[in-house]
């Protein structure tokens, strides 16, 4: 029995196919991430380029795909690899286990890569991925911030350009415009104000990965936001590799 029978009775030969000859990199495996590639590889496609420096925590466990009891401390790359090899055997993956930066990037992008999709949390490797994307004139789809908010229905797609509202893709369009980019970067973002009133415990903020970036006051979050968030990423790609 074919696994993606369905996928291609909705789609299309032509798309499904297209689908299976695609390579898409995942840059992030967190809340978003995490359920973007639980949807690409359940859509088909065939070849999955997973990077993240992170390992699961507790505090993941609310809203991370990968993030269990029994995966606490764990490479989510690893976690992410084992789950699409489960999902679709056929499909090649590769993985990463690197902190994203100017430097790495070199070594991260490849030019036969037909989507990237940014799920990365910290704002410097974030731009330095998007930048870098673009110049090899490859297409991308970012997740802007989807901490705070709690309504679905006010989660939308569209150029970075069009974005409104959410603070993250307010800074993110200011240190693109710096650096000379101003669109071609499909964006998903949300429209809602983002809450995050509640008082937390200093236990529960995390600490930065050694040598990367300082800690920051967590943001609250839902299972439910990031991920939509992830799946409308998904949706986006899939757009994008059958036209």
């Amino acid at each position: 029995m074919n696994q993606f029978a369905r996928t291609e009775q909705l789609l299309g030969h032509e798309a499904m196919e297209k689908i299976k000859k695609a390579k898409v990199a995942v840059f992030g495996l967190g809340a978003v991430g995490s359920f973007a590639v639980e949807a690409l590889a359940r859509t088909g496609v065939g070849r999955l380029h997973l990077i993240d420096f992170d390992r699961v925590d507790a505090s993941n466990i609310n809203r991370q795909l990968l993030a269990l009891t029994s995966t606490i401390g764990r490479e989510k790359a690893v976690l992410a690899r084992e789950r699409v090899a489960d999902i679709n055997p056929d499909c090649k993956i590769t993985v990463r286990t690197s902190f994203v930066n100017a430097e790495s990037l070199e070594d991260l992008l490849e030019e036969d890569m037909d989507v990237v999709v940014d799920a990365i949390d910290g704002l410097n490797s974030k731009i330095n991925l998007l930048v870098g994307a673009r110049r090899m004139n490859l297409s991308v789809v970012s997740s802007m911030g989807a901490g705070g908010k709690t309504d679905i229905s006010l989660i939308r797609a569209g150029d970075i350009s069009e974005t409104e509202v959410c603070p993250l893709a307010r800074v993110v369009r200011r240190r693109l415009h710096r650096r000379g980019v101003y669109e071609g970067i499909r964006a998903v973002y949300s429209i809602e104000p983002p809450l995050n009133k509640q008082p937390f415990n200093a236990e529960d903020a995390g600490d930065a990965l050694p040598g990367h970036g300082r800690s920051r006051p967590p943001i609250g979050t839902v299972v439910w936001v990031p991920g939509v968030f992830g799946l409308t990423v998904a949706r986006e790609v899939i757009r994008i590799i059958t036209g």
